[in-house]
């Protein structure tokens, strides 16, 4: 049998002859990682963990235990938790009751009820073809009220930790049982060309409810760069839905699309159901009021979401926050008869003890996609969790294939295009101020498996830089591993 020490100089020739760069020995490898990071980061708090997907075993470990803001690494415990509780399956359901008529007025309904179960994915259109089915039925006329039960969540519909300057912005949109094409607006800015004159602003009318609506904005053209260091966008969006924008905005010629949230769900949904019995030519004689289905309401129709394991592509791939604090509260609602932030957390953590073994008193989870700046998990925590989900022989798969894909698709798509067909990364990314994250599954040019969790936090350097750094670990650990 070979010595140790002669086994590797055999390997080491026989990857140099084949063409393959190696680092000569493990200190060597874990310190042109060091060197990496205080290079690259030298201000930062950086941790990384890397683990060998197949055994378990660490393989690199620099601030494993460190607490830092996950950031939308957040949503990786948010869909671990949906699939084991709920099941890839998991359909939301959005229904239509209504009061049998009698026999006398058979085109009249004395009542009549919609309930909202928090599905992320439910459009106007889906609205529509609900109520429509008042009118297949015959009914012509609702003599009493329309009922709206948006009850399986509760308050508040902003998580807590976000931002007072997020709460205008479509990724910050409320988090209602009451969920209508993303509860979002849109506007389109139509830049000056000189610098002080005036930027014009209009609604999207493709977006719903926009007629509803008043927009008044007051935007100045400035320099990009008076942009980024001198003046920025403000907008608000107040309890009627109604927008203002004002600030500065860099000349150009190309119209800008912004995505906004709506501020009141309920008010929204009032506008788009009388729009929709209007567009049906069924007569309300009654309000539209905010109360529980009554018992005595016979159900004529539903709509289904897509299962779970097709919505966790918005969350893991898009990483779309509504899905991840609508699947939140769904879950709070599920264990503790009320979906809340505070409950749908504290429902994370209690299935996920079960399943991995993390002790959560060791971690702070405040919402399901990760906005919040109260959030604190460890890379360890996350390597874990990816550990287990990869084992998990029902539901693994599911997870796994609804995270990014590197060069191909989701928020990974303009990243690692230089890698070869046997290498790839398949992970969850984050984003906040100052903080960026990686963490997911890797596979090496010689076909070995990773679990890999980068964290960046504290960082006064822009995105793009962290990011940078990121990619260049990844190639790193692609040649190397």
């Amino acid at each position: 049998m070979y010595s140790k020490k002669l086994r590797l100089i055999i390997v080491a020739v026989g990857l140099f002859l084949s063409g393959t760069k190696i680092i000569a020995t493990e200190q060597d490898f874990k310190t042109k990682i060091a060197n990496m990071i205080t290079t690259n980061l030298p201000g930062a708090t950086v941790g990384v963990i890397l683990q060998d997907a197949r055994s378990g075993k660490i393989l690199y470990d620099y601030h494993g235990n460190k607490h830092f803001l996950p950031a939308s690494t957040t949503k990786l415990f948010t869909a671990a938790a949906a699939l084991q509780e709920l099941g890839p399956l998991y359909k939301y359901e959005t229904s239509l009751y209504y009061a049998l008529p009698n026999i006398d007025h058979a085109e009249r309904s004395s009542e009549v009820a919609l309930k909202f179960t928090g599905d992320p994915s439910f459009k106007l259109v889906n609205l529509q073809s609900l109520l429509k089915k008042l009118r297949q039925a015959k009914i012509k006329e609702i003599t009493g009220d329309l009922l709206v039960d948006d009850s399986i969540f509760d308050g508040p519909l902003l998580g807590h930790g976000w931002t007072w300057d997020s709460a205008a912005w479509y990724y910050a949109a409320p988090v209602s049982a009451i969920i209508i094409d993303y509860n979002q607006l849109g506007v389109t800015l139509f830049p000056t060309k000189e610098i002080g004159g005036m930027v014009v602003a209009k609604l999207d009318s493709n977006f719903p409810g926009a007629n509803t609506r008043e927009l008044k904005a007051k935007l100045i053209g400035v320099t990009y760069q008076d942009s980024e260091t001198k003046c920025q966008i403000h907008a608000e969006v107040d309890d009627q839905n109604h927008v203002a924008i004002n600030g500065c905005w860099p000349i150009g010629t190309e119209p800008q699309h912004l995505k906004l949230a709506i501020k009141n769900p309920r008010l929204q949904a009032k506008t788009l159901i009388l729009e929709a019995l209007k567009l049906n030519k069924i007569k309300l004689h009654g309000k539209i009021k905010f109360a529980k289905v009554p018992a005595n309401l016979t159900k004529l129709a539903h709509h289904e979401s897509e299962p779970l394991y097709l919505l966790l592509n918005a969350i893991l791939g898009e990483s779309n926050n509504l899905y991840a604090e609508s699947l939140v509260k769904t879950m709070g609602a599920r264990l503790f008869g009320i979906g809340s932030f505070k409950t749908g957390s504290l429902a994370v953590q209690q299935i996920l003890t079960k399943s991995t073994g993390i002790d959560f008193a060791q971690a702070r989870l405040h919402d399901g996609s990760g906005a919040s700046r109260y959030n604190l998990l460890t890379p360890v925590q996350l390597s874990r969790l990816l550990y287990t989900m990869l084992h998990e022989a029902s539901i693994g798969k599911y997870f796994r294939d609804a995270m990014a894909i590197s060069g191909v698709n989701g928020t990974l798509q303009q990243r690692f295009a230089s890698f070869d067909t046997k290498a790839s990364i398949q992970a969850k990314t984050g984003t906040l101020a100052g903080v960026s994250a990686l963490s997911g599954y890797l596979t090496t040019r010689s076909q070995r498996e990773l679990i890999v969790t980068i964290m960046i936090n504290h960082a006064a350097t822009d995105g793009a830089a962290l990011k940078r750094f990121e990619n260049e670990l990844c190639y790193f650990l692609v040649n190397q591993v």
